[in-house]
């Protein structure tokens, strides 16, 4: 499973999370790390352990902005 299918299915199909998780198991680390990127950066910042993690998220929100 891609990342571009993931935000294609979260963010324009509309599907939560939860059903994400539930049909890509195998997949729950790329799963939340998209539904992380609906938290507000400064809140992320704060919850997100080192500024490398941040960084690479707010990379993914940058390439896929489009699903936004």
């Amino acid at each position: 499973m891609t990342y571009e299918r993931l935000f294609y299915l979260k963010f324009k199909k509309g599907l939560s999370t939860y059903e994400l998780i539930r049909r890509f198991p195998a997949q729950i680390e790329r799963v939340s790390e998209v539904a992380m990127l609906e938290i507000p950066e400064p809140t992320l910042k704060e919850i997100i352990g080192g500024e490398k993690n941040f960084n690479r998220l707010m990379r993914l929100k940058k390439r896929f902005s489009r699903f936004l």
